[in-house]
Protein backbone atom coordinates (compact mmCIF):
# COMPACT_ATOMS: atom_id res chain seq x y z
CA UNK A 1 0.00 0.00 0.00
CA UNK A 2 2.11 2.89 -0.74
CA UNK A 3 -0.11 5.16 -2.49
CA UNK A 4 -1.30 8.24 -0.11
CA UNK A 5 -4.95 7.90 0.94
CA UNK A 6 -7.05 8.86 3.54
CA UNK A 7 -9.47 7.32 5.72
CA UNK A 8 -12.52 8.77 8.09
CA UNK A 9 -13.55 6.76 10.99
CA UNK A 10 -17.27 7.25 12.31
CA UNK A 11 -18.05 4.52 14.76
CA UNK A 12 -20.14 4.98 18.21
CA UNK A 13 -17.55 2.39 19.65
CA UNK A 14 -14.27 4.17 21.55
CA UNK A 15 -13.03 0.83 21.82
CA UNK A 16 -13.53 0.17 17.83
CA UNK A 17 -11.95 3.15 16.95
CA UNK A 18 -9.14 3.13 19.45
CA UNK A 19 -8.87 -0.36 17.65
CA UNK A 20 -9.24 0.79 14.10
CA UNK A 21 -6.35 3.67 14.81
CA UNK A 22 -4.22 1.20 16.54
CA UNK A 23 -3.98 -0.74 13.46
CA UNK A 24 -3.48 1.76 10.82
CA UNK A 25 -0.23 3.04 12.84
CA UNK A 26 1.82 0.83 10.62
CA UNK A 27 1.01 2.21 7.82
CA UNK A 28 1.24 5.44 8.45
CA UNK A 29 3.36 5.94 5.32
CA UNK A 30 0.76 5.32 3.15
CA UNK A 31 -2.38 6.41 5.05
CA UNK A 32 -3.57 9.28 6.58
CA UNK A 33 -6.67 9.63 9.30
CA UNK A 34 -8.60 12.75 8.13
CA UNK A 35 -11.36 11.86 11.08
CA UNK A 36 -12.11 9.64 13.41
CA UNK A 37 -15.91 10.38 15.17
CA UNK A 38 -18.41 8.88 17.31
CA UNK A 39 -21.33 9.95 15.48
CA UNK A 40 -22.51 10.12 11.94
CA UNK A 41 -23.27 14.34 12.28
CA UNK A 42 -19.64 14.81 12.90
CA UNK A 43 -18.32 12.04 10.08
CA UNK A 44 -20.37 13.37 7.19
CA UNK A 45 -18.94 16.80 7.81
CA UNK A 46 -15.40 14.79 7.90
CA UNK A 47 -16.00 13.76 5.20
CA UNK A 48 -17.41 17.01 3.38
CA UNK A 49 -13.86 18.44 5.09
CA UNK A 50 -11.42 16.02 3.51
CA UNK A 51 -12.79 14.09 0.80
CA UNK A 52 -11.32 10.92 1.67
CA UNK A 53 -10.92 7.57 -0.48
CA UNK A 54 -12.37 5.35 2.79
CA UNK A 55 -14.87 5.35 5.31
CA UNK A 56 -14.69 2.92 8.44
CA UNK A 57 -18.21 3.01 9.37
CA UNK A 58 -19.33 1.13 12.56
CA UNK A 59 -23.07 -0.67 12.49
CA UNK A 60 -24.85 -1.36 15.40
CA UNK A 61 -28.28 -0.70 14.08
CA UNK A 62 -29.27 -2.58 11.01
CA UNK A 63 -31.40 0.09 9.65
CA UNK A 64 -29.56 3.10 10.44
CA UNK A 65 -26.14 1.68 9.07
CA UNK A 66 -27.74 1.25 5.61
CA UNK A 67 -29.31 4.53 5.41
CA UNK A 68 -26.03 5.96 6.63
CA UNK A 69 -24.32 3.70 3.59
CA UNK A 70 -26.48 5.23 1.18
CA UNK A 71 -26.23 8.44 1.92
CA UNK A 72 -22.39 8.47 1.84
CA UNK A 73 -22.41 6.75 -1.12
CA UNK A 74 -25.04 8.76 -2.90
CA UNK A 75 -23.42 11.94 -1.89
CA UNK A 76 -19.59 10.76 -2.07
CA UNK A 77 -19.70 8.05 -4.93
CA UNK A 78 -15.49 7.43 -4.95
CA UNK A 79 -16.08 7.05 -1.32
CA UNK A 80 -15.29 3.40 0.11
CA UNK A 81 -17.30 2.49 2.52
CA UNK A 82 -16.32 -0.39 4.66
CA UNK A 83 -18.81 -1.15 7.40
CA UNK A 84 -17.20 -2.59 11.18
CA UNK A 85 -19.92 -4.55 13.35
CA UNK A 86 -20.24 -6.95 15.86
CA UNK A 87 -22.94 -9.00 14.06
CA UNK A 88 -21.99 -12.30 12.28
CA UNK A 89 -24.99 -12.40 9.86
CA UNK A 90 -25.30 -13.07 6.97
CA UNK A 91 -28.69 -11.08 6.56
CA UNK A 92 -26.50 -7.65 7.89
CA UNK A 93 -23.47 -8.76 5.26
CA UNK A 94 -25.86 -8.43 2.27
CA UNK A 95 -28.19 -5.35 3.42
CA UNK A 96 -24.93 -3.31 4.28
CA UNK A 97 -23.27 -5.01 0.72
CA UNK A 98 -26.67 -3.90 -1.23
CA UNK A 99 -26.68 -0.10 0.31
CA UNK A 100 -23.24 0.16 -1.79
CA UNK A 101 -20.03 -0.74 1.32
CA UNK A 102 -17.59 -2.35 -0.27
CA UNK A 103 -16.60 -4.38 2.67
CA UNK A 104 -17.98 -5.61 6.12
CA UNK A 105 -15.23 -6.13 8.70
CA UNK A 106 -16.48 -7.88 12.32
CA UNK A 107 -15.52 -6.71 15.61
CA UNK A 108 -12.89 -6.82 16.70
CA UNK A 109 -10.90 -6.62 13.45
CA UNK A 110 -7.90 -8.36 12.93
CA UNK A 111 -4.91 -7.15 11.81
CA UNK A 112 -4.84 -9.32 8.85
CA UNK A 113 -8.39 -8.42 7.64
CA UNK A 114 -8.32 -4.81 7.95
CA UNK A 115 -4.95 -4.84 5.91
CA UNK A 116 -6.31 -7.27 3.19
CA UNK A 117 -9.38 -4.56 2.96
CA UNK A 118 -6.97 -1.78 2.26
CA UNK A 119 -5.35 -3.86 -0.36
CA UNK A 120 -8.46 -4.40 -2.40
CA UNK A 121 -9.78 -0.82 -1.97
CA UNK A 122 -6.07 0.62 -2.37
CA UNK A 123 -5.39 -1.73 -5.33
CA UNK A 124 -6.31 0.51 -8.51
CA UNK A 125 -7.09 3.71 -6.55
CA UNK A 126 -4.34 5.58 -8.72
CA UNK A 127 -3.69 3.16 -11.24
CA UNK A 128 -4.84 5.30 -14.36
CA UNK A 129 -6.07 8.98 -15.61
CA UNK A 130 -9.24 9.18 -15.19
CA UNK A 131 -10.27 9.72 -18.86
CA UNK A 132 -7.64 6.93 -20.19
CA UNK A 133 -9.17 5.27 -23.21
CA UNK A 134 -9.69 1.81 -22.36
CA UNK A 135 -7.57 -0.56 -23.99
CA UNK A 136 -8.31 -3.90 -22.53
CA UNK A 137 -9.33 -7.17 -24.54
CA UNK A 138 -13.16 -8.62 -24.05
CA UNK A 139 -13.13 -12.61 -24.61
CA UNK A 140 -16.42 -13.42 -24.37
CA UNK A 141 -16.82 -17.78 -24.62
CA UNK A 142 -20.11 -18.39 -25.85
CA UNK A 143 -23.02 -21.40 -26.45
CA UNK A 144 -26.75 -21.04 -26.53
CA UNK A 145 -27.72 -24.11 -25.11
CA UNK A 146 -24.98 -24.66 -22.55
CA UNK A 147 -23.09 -28.20 -21.99
CA UNK A 148 -20.23 -27.43 -24.23
CA UNK A 149 -17.69 -26.22 -21.75
CA UNK A 150 -17.93 -22.68 -22.45
CA UNK A 151 -17.16 -22.79 -18.01
CA UNK A 152 -14.15 -25.01 -18.72
CA UNK A 153 -12.57 -22.95 -21.57
CA UNK A 154 -13.28 -19.55 -19.40
CA UNK A 155 -11.66 -20.35 -16.47
CA UNK A 156 -8.79 -22.36 -18.52
CA UNK A 157 -8.49 -19.43 -20.55
CA UNK A 158 -8.48 -16.46 -18.10
CA UNK A 159 -6.03 -18.94 -15.78
CA UNK A 160 -3.81 -18.89 -19.15
CA UNK A 161 -3.82 -15.39 -19.87
CA UNK A 162 -3.24 -14.42 -15.98
CA UNK A 163 0.88 -15.17 -16.42
CA UNK A 164 4.05 -12.57 -16.21
CA UNK A 165 1.67 -9.97 -14.71
CA UNK A 166 -1.24 -9.76 -16.84
CA UNK A 167 -3.94 -8.09 -15.46
CA UNK A 168 -7.14 -10.71 -16.21
CA UNK A 169 -10.94 -10.76 -15.46
CA UNK A 170 -13.26 -13.36 -14.79
CA UNK A 171 -16.69 -12.52 -14.91
CA UNK A 172 -19.37 -15.51 -14.97
CA UNK A 173 -22.68 -13.79 -17.12
CA UNK A 174 -24.06 -17.02 -17.45
CA UNK A 175 -27.19 -15.60 -15.02
CA UNK A 176 -29.42 -18.85 -15.28
CA UNK A 177 -26.64 -21.52 -14.08
CA UNK A 178 -23.25 -20.70 -13.62
CA UNK A 179 -20.88 -22.60 -12.59
CA UNK A 180 -17.13 -20.38 -12.40
CA UNK A 181 -17.28 -20.14 -8.63
CA UNK A 182 -17.86 -24.27 -8.36
CA UNK A 183 -15.11 -24.53 -10.83
CA UNK A 184 -12.27 -22.55 -9.05
CA UNK A 185 -13.63 -23.50 -5.27
CA UNK A 186 -14.41 -20.00 -4.16
CA UNK A 187 -17.68 -18.65 -2.22
CA UNK A 188 -16.86 -14.73 -2.61
CA UNK A 189 -18.87 -12.51 -0.56
CA UNK A 190 -19.82 -10.45 -3.33
CA UNK A 191 -20.83 -11.41 -6.33
CA UNK A 192 -22.21 -9.89 -10.48
CA UNK A 193 -25.74 -8.46 -7.74
CA UNK A 194 -23.44 -6.57 -5.68
CA UNK A 195 -22.17 -4.79 -8.43
CA UNK A 196 -25.63 -4.14 -10.50
CA UNK A 197 -27.26 -2.67 -7.15
CA UNK A 198 -24.30 0.09 -7.23
CA UNK A 199 -24.03 0.54 -10.89
CA UNK A 200 -24.67 4.52 -10.69
CA UNK A 201 -20.80 4.58 -8.53
CA UNK A 202 -18.56 2.62 -10.51
CA UNK A 203 -15.18 2.75 -10.83
CA UNK A 204 -12.00 0.74 -10.74
CA UNK A 205 -11.72 1.48 -6.81
CA UNK A 206 -15.37 -0.11 -6.02
CA UNK A 207 -15.26 -3.31 -8.98
CA UNK A 208 -11.79 -3.84 -7.18
CA UNK A 209 -13.34 -4.03 -4.00
CA UNK A 210 -15.87 -6.71 -5.05
CA UNK A 211 -13.74 -8.91 -7.04
CA UNK A 212 -12.10 -12.23 -5.69
CA UNK A 213 -8.24 -12.86 -6.80
CA UNK A 214 -7.81 -16.79 -7.44
CA UNK A 215 -4.57 -18.25 -6.52
CA UNK A 216 -4.26 -19.01 -10.75
CA UNK A 217 -4.18 -15.82 -11.20
CA UNK A 218 -7.32 -13.88 -12.61
CA UNK A 219 -9.46 -11.65 -10.83
CA UNK A 220 -12.95 -13.45 -10.44
CA UNK A 221 -16.47 -11.62 -10.19
CA UNK A 222 -19.12 -14.95 -9.81
CA UNK A 223 -22.70 -15.27 -11.29
CA UNK A 224 -25.23 -13.84 -8.79
CA UNK A 225 -26.83 -15.91 -5.73
CA UNK A 226 -30.30 -15.93 -6.01
CA UNK A 227 -32.17 -16.24 -9.50
CA UNK A 228 -34.23 -13.46 -8.45
CA UNK A 229 -31.11 -11.12 -8.54
CA UNK A 230 -30.29 -12.79 -11.89
CA UNK A 231 -33.86 -11.95 -13.46
CA UNK A 232 -33.29 -8.10 -12.44
CA UNK A 233 -29.93 -7.57 -14.10
CA UNK A 234 -30.41 -5.42 -17.27
CA UNK A 235 -28.35 -5.33 -20.68
CA UNK A 236 -27.68 -1.97 -19.83
CA UNK A 237 -25.71 -2.85 -16.59
CA UNK A 238 -23.78 -5.60 -18.10
CA UNK A 239 -22.56 -2.96 -20.85
CA UNK A 240 -21.33 -0.80 -18.41
CA UNK A 241 -19.92 -3.40 -16.27
CA UNK A 242 -17.94 -5.03 -19.03
CA UNK A 243 -16.74 -1.43 -20.67
CA UNK A 244 -15.32 -0.21 -16.73
CA UNK A 245 -13.20 -4.00 -17.02
CA UNK A 246 -12.06 -3.11 -19.97
CA UNK A 247 -10.41 -0.05 -18.33
CA UNK A 248 -8.84 -1.66 -15.62
CA UNK A 249 -7.79 -5.45 -17.15
CA UNK A 250 -5.77 -6.57 -20.27
CA UNK A 251 -8.18 -9.09 -20.66
CA UNK A 252 -11.60 -9.62 -19.60
CA UNK A 253 -12.58 -13.26 -20.17
CA UNK A 254 -16.84 -13.97 -20.13
CA UNK A 255 -18.51 -16.82 -19.69
CA UNK A 256 -22.25 -16.67 -21.46
CA UNK A 257 -25.05 -18.98 -22.41
CA UNK A 258 -28.48 -18.44 -23.22
CA UNK A 259 -30.55 -17.10 -26.28
CA UNK A 260 -28.92 -14.44 -28.14
CA UNK A 261 -30.77 -11.39 -26.83
CA UNK A 262 -31.12 -9.23 -23.80
CA UNK A 263 -27.30 -9.47 -21.75
CA UNK A 264 -25.86 -11.70 -23.84
CA UNK A 265 -26.35 -9.62 -26.81
CA UNK A 266 -24.73 -6.73 -25.19
CA UNK A 267 -22.36 -8.70 -24.03
CA UNK A 268 -21.53 -9.87 -27.69
CA UNK A 269 -21.34 -6.58 -28.83
CA UNK A 270 -19.25 -5.41 -26.22
CA UNK A 271 -16.63 -8.27 -26.97
CA UNK A 272 -13.32 -7.81 -29.42
CA UNK A 273 -13.45 -11.79 -29.88
CA UNK A 274 -16.11 -14.74 -29.16
CA UNK A 275 -15.37 -18.01 -28.82
CA UNK A 276 -18.42 -20.04 -30.04
CA UNK A 277 -17.55 -23.16 -27.74
CA UNK A 278 -19.27 -26.89 -29.63
CA UNK A 279 -18.61 -30.30 -29.85
CA UNK A 280 -18.52 -32.45 -32.86
CA UNK A 281 -21.61 -34.19 -32.54
CA UNK A 282 -24.45 -33.36 -35.42
CA UNK A 283 -27.16 -31.79 -32.83
CA UNK A 284 -24.53 -29.49 -31.43
CA UNK A 285 -23.05 -28.57 -35.15
CA UNK A 286 -26.83 -28.30 -35.84
CA UNK A 287 -27.59 -25.90 -33.25
CA UNK A 288 -23.89 -24.13 -34.09
CA UNK A 289 -25.40 -23.22 -37.72
CA UNK A 290 -28.20 -21.96 -36.88
CA UNK A 291 -26.51 -19.74 -34.33
CA UNK A 292 -23.63 -18.56 -36.44
CA UNK A 293 -25.71 -17.35 -38.95
CA UNK A 294 -27.95 -15.47 -36.95
CA UNK A 295 -25.17 -13.47 -35.28
CA UNK A 296 -23.80 -13.41 -38.57
CA UNK A 297 -27.18 -11.65 -39.66
CA UNK A 298 -26.50 -9.25 -36.41
CA UNK A 299 -23.24 -7.99 -37.46
CA UNK A 300 -20.98 -10.46 -35.52
CA UNK A 301 -19.33 -12.40 -38.86
CA UNK A 302 -16.56 -14.16 -38.96
CA UNK A 303 -13.70 -11.87 -37.87
CA UNK A 304 -14.96 -11.80 -34.80
CA UNK A 305 -16.64 -15.26 -33.83
CA UNK A 306 -14.28 -17.80 -34.29
CA UNK A 307 -14.99 -21.56 -33.36
CA UNK A 308 -13.34 -23.39 -31.04
CA UNK A 309 -14.57 -27.16 -30.81
CA UNK A 310 -14.44 -29.24 -27.31
CA UNK A 311 -13.57 -32.54 -26.00
CA UNK A 312 -12.21 -33.37 -29.63
CA UNK A 313 -11.89 -37.27 -29.81
CA UNK A 314 -9.31 -37.78 -32.89
CA UNK A 315 -11.16 -40.99 -34.30
CA UNK A 316 -14.78 -39.94 -33.44
CA UNK A 317 -17.21 -40.08 -36.58
CA UNK A 318 -17.21 -36.61 -37.63
CA UNK A 319 -14.32 -34.75 -37.72
CA UNK A 320 -12.93 -31.29 -37.51
CA UNK A 321 -13.13 -31.26 -41.68
CA UNK A 322 -15.89 -32.84 -41.53
CA UNK A 323 -17.53 -29.19 -39.22
CA UNK A 324 -15.69 -26.88 -41.21
CA UNK A 325 -17.33 -27.86 -44.51
CA UNK A 326 -20.97 -27.63 -42.94
CA UNK A 327 -19.90 -24.90 -41.12
CA UNK A 328 -18.17 -23.05 -43.72
CA UNK A 329 -16.10 -22.06 -41.07
CA UNK A 330 -12.24 -22.87 -40.36
CA UNK A 331 -12.15 -24.16 -36.92
CA UNK A 332 -9.71 -21.87 -35.12
CA UNK A 333 -9.11 -23.86 -32.14
CA UNK A 334 -9.49 -27.84 -30.91
CA UNK A 335 -9.56 -28.37 -27.66
CA UNK A 336 -9.11 -32.63 -26.83
CA UNK A 337 -11.24 -34.72 -24.83
CA UNK A 338 -9.37 -35.26 -21.57
CA UNK A 339 -12.09 -35.82 -19.08
CA UNK A 340 -10.26 -37.05 -16.51
CA UNK A 341 -8.01 -33.84 -16.20
CA UNK A 342 -10.62 -31.56 -16.32
CA UNK A 343 -12.57 -33.66 -13.10
CA UNK A 344 -9.41 -33.38 -11.36
CA UNK A 345 -8.96 -29.90 -11.91
CA UNK A 346 -12.60 -28.98 -11.14
CA UNK A 347 -12.71 -31.37 -7.81
CA UNK A 348 -9.39 -29.51 -6.47
CA UNK A 349 -10.58 -25.76 -7.31
CA UNK A 350 -7.67 -25.22 -10.09
CA UNK A 351 -7.60 -24.80 -13.66
CA UNK A 352 -6.30 -27.90 -15.69
CA UNK A 353 -3.86 -25.31 -17.07
CA UNK A 354 -2.26 -24.62 -13.79
CA UNK A 355 -3.03 -27.89 -12.40
CA UNK A 356 -1.68 -30.38 -15.25
CA UNK A 357 0.05 -27.93 -17.52
CA UNK A 358 1.75 -30.93 -19.76
CA UNK A 359 -1.99 -32.52 -20.19
CA UNK A 360 -3.22 -32.36 -24.09
CA UNK A 361 -6.05 -29.97 -23.13
CA UNK A 362 -3.71 -27.48 -20.98
CA UNK A 363 -1.42 -27.50 -23.97
CA UNK A 364 -5.06 -27.07 -25.94
CA UNK A 365 -6.35 -23.90 -24.62
CA UNK A 366 -2.43 -22.78 -23.87
CA UNK A 367 -2.44 -22.67 -27.63
CA UNK A 368 -5.69 -20.64 -27.30
CA UNK A 369 -3.86 -18.16 -25.25
CA UNK A 370 -1.28 -17.26 -27.68
CA UNK A 371 -3.66 -17.30 -30.44
CA UNK A 372 -5.40 -14.59 -28.61
CA UNK A 373 -2.40 -12.61 -28.02
CA UNK A 374 -1.57 -12.03 -31.19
Amino acid sequence: MSSQFSVVIIDPDQMSRDSILAKLRPYSDSITVAGSVDNFTEGASAIQRNAPNVVFLGVDDLQKGVKDVQCITLLYPRVSVIACSSRRDSEWILALMRAGAVEYLLRPIAQEELKQSLQKVSRFLFSSPAHETPSGRIIAVYNPIGGMGTTTVAVNLAAALAEEGTKVALVDLNLEAGDVATFLNVNPAYTLSSVTSNVERLDANFMMSVMTRHPSGPFVLTEPLEVDEAVSITPDQVQRILEQLRGIFSYVIVDCVGQLAGCNLAILNSANQILFTTTLSLPALKNTKRYLCAMAAKGLGSDRVKLVINRHTPRADIQVKDAEKVLGRTVYQAIPNDYAAVVDSINKGMPVVKLSPRSAVAKAILGLAEQLKQ
